[in-house]
């Protein structure tokens, strides 16, 4: 049996994709004609001008061409649909951050990279999201090789909350309260299921 909760998830992640995708290289839009030009109605009566075709020296050639890309007819109001729980980074940390986000499919075993999103010190992000699984894993300051590590279940309108604080990463869920001081840092939390 087909679990559509889990197909609805990976179709809503493919879409956000493909939002992503199709919005980074669209053409531009073509000029719009004068407002005072129009074309007339009736044909000219004005004899038509002697043409002479001389020989080019060289072939004409085609200029190349960009092929537009194909828009996607995405209600945002099905978007929404899907994007019921978010993820807030701020850095109040002296340092910039990075944070590389990556979806894990339960129906796959081939992670799903969303992006890294760059905060500078005192910056917050909030993202909407599907609910689902999620590694991220934050690099401070921004270019250190090394990263601190937390994979997260967010469940349907629950918020997770990131803070770096320079020396460690805080964690908060708007739905589970922290039981014991180590649940409220990335390294020690029981909300970090990895």
């Amino acid at each position: 049996m087909v679990n559509l909760r889990a197909v609805s998830r990976t179709a809503a992640i493919a879409v956000i994709a493909l939002v992503i995708v199709a919005c980074s290289g669209t053409a531009a839009p073509s000029a719009p004609p004068a407002s005072g030009a129009t074309a007339s109605p009736v044909p000219s009566a004005s004899p038509a001008p002697a043409t002479t075709v001389t020989p080019s020296a060289a072939p004409a050639t085609p200029s190349p061409s960009r092929k537009p890309r194909p828009s996607l007819d995405i209600d945002p109001a099905e978007l929404d649909a899907y994007m019921t729980s978010s993820i807030t980074f701020l850095d109040l940390a002296d340092e910039d951050l990075a944070v590389v986000v990556t979806y894990l499919d339960p129906d796959s075993d081939v992670p799903f990279p969303l992006g890294t999103f760059g905060l500078e010190s005192m910056d917050q992000v909030t993202n909407d999201a599907p609910p689902g699984t999620y590694t991220l894993e934050f690099h401070q300051p921004a270019d250190s090789a090394s990263a601190t590590s937390c994979t997260i279940q967010i469940a349907d309108a629950e918020g997770y909350v990131f803070a770096a604080l320079g020396d460690a990463i805080a964690i908060t869920s708007s739905t589970t309260p922290p039981s014991t001081a180590g649940d409220l840092f990335v390294a020690t939390s029981t909300l970090c299921i990895d």
